[in-house]
């Protein structure tokens, strides 16, 4: 009790950012926590007391080990200024050592080059394609086809679009994935740039100075306890060149002073970019070398990628040019294009197919609604092929009036399987407006829970009291007896009175919970209406 009361102490003396940042810790649930009284019993639970001890350096394992209270120690919430805490003390020894897996991938400049191409390549096939949603990230046949084109193996696409959803160029919306307004402003950079927007996102090390030796082994002699799964920097820093072969490269150690000034050394190392295109008969269009970020970044608007890596192929389609005409860019703007940096007259076949898909355009629309989605096209020969191809067939489209096909699926999910059926479909709205399938919307906001925390740290230093959802602690409680973790309840008891209860639960049901009393060593079950707070012991 007296570690309780100390600690609580320190808390109130703590001002708010700083409590805050202490809620924002913790890895148990604190919405439970009325009061600093309660905080201090979350604190001093075996979870929240491994998680800090776990972070420590080697040097202050070694204090907390002797018992020794520091400065580091007390900020650490593990000791007063007199005394180690005695939960703490007691837990350290029986913490085990965790062991780390050998860093063998190469993070050489040709592994810089195929990371800013692969997520480049798959920045616009989210505006291009249906890439829908899965746990691990997109996808493994969306995936595939990336790594065919990048010539890179669908397990390592989906390990480089990770890097992309961590980063936060591209999130989750409507059941797919796309760019974000971060996403469109790295395709927008040099490759400096993209090379500092990702290694700003990863630079996570806990304070270490390096050397180039093995990096596992200097983190693990830095911080013995620290599981180190949840580094970011170990995940991805391969992808970028900051670790090759498990050791820390010239780009980390410069990062650690200066993430641009690292960024300046990625742009020697990168292969030297060309601007001349081959535009031919066939309607491809190659280049002698790897091409810049800003003529990559037009081609992927009107072509189709075929063959990307030190030398480039893409392809013209119907396609290809009805989404340059559906994101704004005009036929006669391609033109130019092509023929400014083919330095030669564009090929027949490829004026034939410029001006037929200028014709065609908006032959096939899409309209939304709230009831469904429409097709529409003058083409009823085209309607008929449409509503007969067997790949189309789970839309369930189906005819509503002349010259439309219905369907109840929403209009980004059909326009998508148009397009990849083959169909130039377009989005249009009750207007008759082109929508364009370059989806613009913000990097995901990460400041919802320090928001709470700051209102919780608020709440908690004013001694106002909060009560906790009865679906938070229900949750909390379905989680203990799922993990069968130990739990600390408060209770309001028939006489008005509260008591607390250390219970391990055995089952919920009823409204009621039934659980072992850990104190009494029997059995007992507790209506869940009077649980008034739950914490994980």
């Amino acid at each position: 009790m007296s570690d309780l009361l100390t600690l609580a102490g320190s808390l109130k003396q703590l001002d708010q950012a700083r409590l805050a940042a202490v809620i924002s810790s913790c890895v148990s649930e604190t919405k439970n926590c009325q009061d600093l009284f309660d905080l201090s019993r979350l604190l001093l639970s075996r979870r929240e007391l491994e998680s800090r001890i776990r972070n420590l350096g080697s040097k202050d394992l070694e204090d907390l080990e002797h018992k020794k209270p520091t400065k580091n120690l007390t900020h650490a919430l593990l000791a007063s200024s007199d005394n180690v805490f005695e939960q703490a003390g007691a837990l350290m020894p029986e913490l085990a050592t965790p062991t780390h897996k050998h860093l063998s991938e190469p993070g050489d400049s040709l592994v810089i080059h195929e990371t800013l191409l692969t997520i480049t390549e798959s920045l616009f096939a989210c505006e291009r394609h249906w890439l829908g949603l899965v746990r691990s990230g997109i996808k493994a046949q969306d995936a595939k086809e990336l790594g065919l084109t990048v010539k890179m193996a669908a397990n390592r696409v989906q390990k480089i679009f990770q890097f992309a959803m961590h980063a936060g160029l591209v999130r989750s919306h409507a059941e797919r994935w796309v760019a974000t307004d971060k996403g469109h402003a790295w395709l927008s950079a040099d490759h400096p740039k993209r090379w500092e927007l990702l290694a700003e996102s990863i630079m996570d090390l806990p304070a270490i100075e390096l050397t180039d030796e093995d990096l596992i082994e200097q983190l693990q002699a830095a911080f013995p306890l620290r599981p180190i799964a949840d580094v970011k920097l170990l995940a991805f820093g391969s992808l970028i060149g900051l670790i090759d072969q498990g050791a820390p490269t010239k780009l980390l150690l410069a990062a650690q002073t200066s993430i641009p000034k690292a960024a300046k050394l990625v742009s020697e190392m990168l292969p030297e970019p060309v601007s001349k295109l081959i535009v031919q008969s066939d309607l491809s269009i190659t280049s002698p070398g790897p091409i810049t970020p800003s003529l990559h970044r037009t081609l992927d608007v009107f072509t189709e990628s075929e063959d990307l890596g030190l030398a480039c192929r893409f392809r013209l389609s119907a396609l290809s040019i009805s989404h340059a005409l559906e994101v704004g860019m005009s036929v006669t703007e391609i033109r130019e294009f092509l023929a400014s940096h083919s330095n030669h007259e564009l090929p027949q076949p490829v004026q034939y197919l410029l001006a037929e898909s200028e014709s065609r355009f908006r032959e096939l629309t899409v309209l939304g609604s709230a009831l469904g989605t429409i097709i529409e096209s003058d083409d009823e020969i085209l309607l008929m092929q449409i509503s007969n191809e067997s790949s189309l067939a789970p839309l369930q489209l189906k005819p509503t009036a002349k010259n439309q096909l219905g369907s109840r699926f929403q209009s980004q999910l059909i326009y998508f399987n148009l397009r990849a059926a083959g169909y130039a479909a377009v989005m249009v709205d009750e207007s008759g407006q082109v929508i364009s399938p370059r989806e613009r919307i913000d990097t995901e906001p990460v400041l919802i829970d320090q928001a709470a925390a700051n209102q919780q740290a608020e709440l908690l230093l004013s001694g106002e009291s909060q009560e906790p959802a009865q679906e938070d602690m229900t949750r909390q409680l379905h989680f203990a007896l799922k993990n069968k973790l130990k739990v600390t309840l408060r209770v309001e008891l028939p006489d008005g009175q509260l008591k607390e209860f250390e219970i391990e639960p055995l089952g919920i049901a009823g409204n009621r919970i039934r659980g072992r009393d850990l104190e009494k060593e029997a059995e007992l079950t507790l209506p869940m209406a009077r649980i008034k707070a739950v914490w994980l012991s």
